[in-house]
């Protein structure tokens, strides 16, 4: 398997929302809201303008992705919105790869308290990664740089590198 992580362009929205589609909602939803989010006209609540998306590509097909934004929610610095990989390519280390790039871009951003809203299928993985309870329903990473050395250490042990 070869995985290339990238900044999305708008190109890549039809296939972002095909992704999350295939759990939730229709194609068109998430068109119209990935595409409100990347311009900011769709915001989170306390969000801020600064935010991102990575894809994940496997012969030139996004097949997985993750989008941040800069916050004060939960007095957090960054909010880590999305993560979605295709049923199919789960269990491969492709979401490992795309947290490792978004703390990159968390640490780069200067953001250092990083809060995610996650669905209960994805609190482990967030655990995995150093997460830890935030309140009932949030998890927060405390330090953004310690969310990037945990990333790079689970994906060194599997033998994943961006």
């Amino acid at each position: 398997m070869s995985i290339t992580i990238r900044a999305a362009i708008s190109s890549d929205i039809p296939a972002m929302a095909a992704i999350r589609a295939s759990e939730w909602q229709t194609p068109e939803y998430w068109i119209a809201r990935i595409s409100g989010y990347l311009a900011g006209y769709h915001s989170p609540p306390k969000a801020l303008p600064a935010r991102t998306i990575f894809v994940a590509t496997e012969n030139n097909l996004v097949v997985a992705f993750v989008a941040g934004h800069l916050t004060t929610r939960f007095a957090c610095h960054a909010e880590l919105e999305w993560i979605t990989v295709l049923a199919e390519k789960r269990g491969q280390g492709i979401a490992g790869l795309l947290l490792e790039k978004i703390a990159r871009w968390f640490v780069e951003q200067n953001a250092l308290r990083i809060c995610v809203d996650p669905d209960a299928s994805a609190r482990s993985l967030y655990a995995k990664f150093g997460a830890t309870a935030l309140n009932r329903h949030w998890m927060v990473w405390e330090d953004s740089r310690e969310m990037l050395r945990q990333a790079l250490e689970v994906n060194r042990k599997a033998k994943w590198s961006d």
